[in-house]
């Protein structure tokens, strides 16, 4: 198990941390190599984050060959990185950016399905939630590449590429159930009554995703924009954003400690909050650590707990019930990317980022009424997967 845990959070790191969140932390030396706008570099963004949502369609229909994710995740994510490296155009360099971004996409179902069949099922919510973490430490190590890279980010982005590879290589290898021939019966494909139960998390995850689009796409651009010449000070902050990530591993504790309800509402209003923060006051060092720190934790404990919030109305099919959730996160972040590089380029940061934080808050309204992970059919609380 350790194995698998280990080198799954590796390559979400690689998928999420670097190659899809890392545009955001390298964008203004993007918008400098290529002449961007808030507004082009927003679609960019969007872009990517379709492409996750494609990607997550097709390996919905590839379930049954989660080794097979595995090598598409890093396979994307892999050449994306390297064409981002190479990019003689802005052209070139925006397909290579939604390419990379494909990777997540795959990434998550395999995952959930190597963890399902390799992790004993009273401990695999605590496994996918710390799996699910790894984008804390890839955005930390995207710090550091900046660091380790400052005035050369081709050559960052190279070895994001470099890490994608062997982070998939390490998860194949960690793979034990497919040596004992072990594998999960995905005869049936899921049909769109099996998403019933999902209405309302796909809606709150929506929200979500248009709210996080703000500091995922523009934070570090404002950070910069707010103390010129000061390039460390944007970077340490997306460091602090990577490290408090880290803590969204508890995720799948709050969830059984309180219940879905309070693992939702707790996450959603603090991202919203810190959102706004960010917006209001970026250049200041205090207000502005804070603001990306309780982000971090936030959005990674959030997606966690949708992850947890698929395993329970979805016992059977855990995978793409987190799928859909996650397309859903995505297309919201594709429509926050848009929509808010439009405002950024006509308003301050501030109106942006509290018409995210608004945003953030409205995803509590899909959790109202009944109690989330009840299942309707059952009127009773729905499965649970893990109890430690």
């Amino acid at each position: 198990m350790r194995a698998l845990v280990a080198s799954g959070l590796a390559l979400i790191a690689a998928a999420y941390g670097l190659a899809r969140f890392g545009y955001g932390l390298f964008l203004p030396q993007f918008t400098e190599a290529f002449d961007l706008g808030s507004t082009i570099a927003g679609a960019i963004q969007a872009g990517s984050f379709l492409s996750y949502c494609l990607a997550a369609v097709v390996a919905s229909r590839m379930a049954a060959h989660p080794r097979a994710l595995v090598v598409s995740a890093g396979t994307t994510a892999a050449l994306g990185s390297a064409g981002v490296a190479l990019a003689p155009t802005a052209v070139v360099f925006a397909v290579s950016v939604v390419v990379a971004g494909a990777g997540a996409g795959f990434a998550t179902p395999g995952l959930v399905r190597l963890i399902e069949r390799n992790v004993a099922r009273a401990r695999q919510e605590v496994a996918q939630t710390i799996v699910n973490a790894g984008t804390g430490a890839g955005i930390v190590a995207a710090g550091v590449l900046m660091f380790l890279t400052i005035g050369r980010w081709r050559l960052g982005w190279a070895a994001i590429a470099v890490v994608a590879a062997l982070a998939t290589v390490a998860t194949l290898r960690s793979d034990r159930a497919a040596r004992s021939g072990h594998e999960v019966d995905d005869s049936r494909r899921l049909t769109v009554a099996d998403l019933a139960p999902l209405v309302r998390p796909l809606a709150a995850a929506a929200l979500a995703g248009a709210s996080s689009a703000a500091i995922w796409t523009f934070g570090r651009s404002v950070l910069a924009a707010s103390r010129p010449g000061e390039e460390a000070y944007s970077i340490v902050a997306w460091m602090v954003l990577g490290a408090f990530g880290l803590l969204g591993a508890t995720a799948g504790t709050i969830v059984q400690t309180w219940s879905l309800r309070t693992g939702w509402t707790l996450t959603a209003v603090l991202m919203a909050v810190a959102t706004v923060m960010l917006g209001l006051a970026p250049q200041a060092s205090l207000a502005a650590y804070a603001a990306v720190a309780l982000f971090g934790a936030s959005y990674t404990a959030l997606s966690g707990v949708l992850i947890v919030w698929a395993v329970r109305l979805l016992p059977d099919r855990a995978a793409e019930g987190t799928v859909a959730l996650f397309i859903a996160l995505a297309v919201g972040q594709a429509i926050g990317s848009v929509a808010l590089g439009a405002v950024l380029g006509a308003a301050a940061p501030a109106l942006a980022f509290a018409l995210a934080g608004a945003a953030g808050i409205a995803a509590l309204l899909p959790v109202l009424g009944p109690a989330p992970g009840r299942s309707p059919a059952a009127g009773g609380p729905a499965h649970v997967t893990e109890g430690s």
